[in-house]
């Protein structure tokens, strides 16, 4: 494997990990304390923007430091966070598969894929930010 597509999917890898890891915390977080406070939807809208930004900041701080392409470190580490992310739901925590699927629906007032989106994008805007 050339060096340069081992360090891509390497950097996409570890991103796409720590990437789920923050969301993984978060969502306790959500459960344990915003859920109970805040109620149902207003927990979940309060954990996105905190997970959102968490993985922003991972995207960033990977897209500035790595000389791999940027744009792809961000598709593959939303494809690694949605396979960490699946497997999770449809095997440990046993959602039906329309159910997981729901998560990604934004007519029903779903943000996650919105979330997916900035993910991908955070590692091209770190290296656009790193720029001389």
């Amino acid at each position: 494997m050339p060096p340069s597509l081992r360090a891509l999917i390497l950097a996409g890898a570890a991103y796409g990990t720590l990437g789920f890891a923050a969301g993984f915390l978060f969502g306790a977080l959500r459960e344990l304390v915003l859920i109970p406070g805040l109620g149902e939807r207003t927990g979940h809208l309060a954990e996105f923007p905190m997970v959102t930004l968490a993985a922003c900041a991972i995207g960033l701080w990977i897209g500035a430091r790595t000389k791999a392409p940027a744009l792809g470190i961000g598709l593959i580490g939303v494809a690694v966070l949605i396979a960490f992310e699946s497997t999770l739901a449809l095997t440990f925590a046993g959602l039906s598969l329309a159910d997981y699927l729901a998560h990604y629906d934004m007519t029903r007032g779903s943000l996650f894929p919105i979330g997916l989106a900035l993910m991908a994008l955070a590692p091209p805007a770190g290296r656009w930010l790193k720029r001389p």
